[in-house]
């Protein structure tokens, strides 16, 4: 499904990363860890078309991103990408019901339409019920649930998630990374979570650390337990 061959970036003469080579299925979860300032959430960036890479191929679903428009580009993330970010983006004048249907929206669907699947999509993450609320009436894991909803209610090919659980406490923390492995998985969907926890990158199926000139594998043995994620 994803391929990244050869992938680089810099900022002007300063090289960020270089050589970053992935290959990811659906149905598969890695985490991509590594220090702060090495370049994770770029990556991350060059896999969702919001940066150009300054070489390499990324290829999604045999298209070449990096050969792609702007416009196609903003189209591919519509339809196909779900994103779940540290800060959780969670518009504050509208319902938890119509933040979670807005993808739907967006790609012309109808309020009849979106709303019983949005509705569907807060009940998997533990949010039935709660269709009306605003968001200053919830948590920030609360919070966040509602931010894995709206990036899977729209059935995305790809989940990009960028420091999940930064905001949130430890035992937010872990209920949040248990249920975005289980809605990635749920969904058959390709997932990436970019993180400076190890004990977080423990909770996906591979850990690869980013590094000037590629990604390492992590050997599974020497993972941080999933059970003690740092607040």
């Amino acid at each position: 499904m994803l391929r990244l061959t050869g992938v680089g970036k810099r900022f002007g003469t300063r090289q960020v990363f270089a050589d970053v080579a992935l290959a990811l299925d659906a149905g598969e979860y890695v985490a991509i860890i590594g220090e702060s300032g090495v370049g994770k959430s770029t990556l991350l960036n060059l896999i969702a078309g919001l940066e150009p890479a300054d070489g390499g191929s990324i290829m999604f679903d045999d298209a070449e991103l990096t050969q792609l428009s702007d416009d196609t580009l903003t189209l591919l993330r519509r339809d196909r990408f779900g994103f779940v970010f540290q800060a959780f983006h969670v518009l504050a004048h509208l319902t938890l019901l119509q933040n979670v249907s807005l993808p739907l929206l967006l790609r012309g669907q109808a309020p009849a339409d979106s709303e019983p699947l949005a509705a569907a999509a807060l009940d998997s993450v533990g949010l039935k019920g709660r269709e009306a609320s605003m968001p200053r009436e919830l948590s920030g894991g609360e919070l966040q649930r509602v931010a894995i909803a709206r990036a899977l209610v729209g059935k995305p090919r790809l989940v990009l998630a960028d420091e999940p659980t930064g905001n949130l406490d430890q035992e937010n923390a872990r209920h949040v990374l248990a249920l975005l492995r289980a809605q990635v998985k749920q969904h058959g969907a390709a997932g990436i979570l970019v993180t400076h926890s190890e004990a977080a990158a423990a909770t996906t199926d591979r850990i690869y650390r980013l590094r000037p000139d590629g990604l390492t594998p992590v050997d599974p043995h020497n993972q941080i337990r999933s059970d003690i994620i740092p607040g």
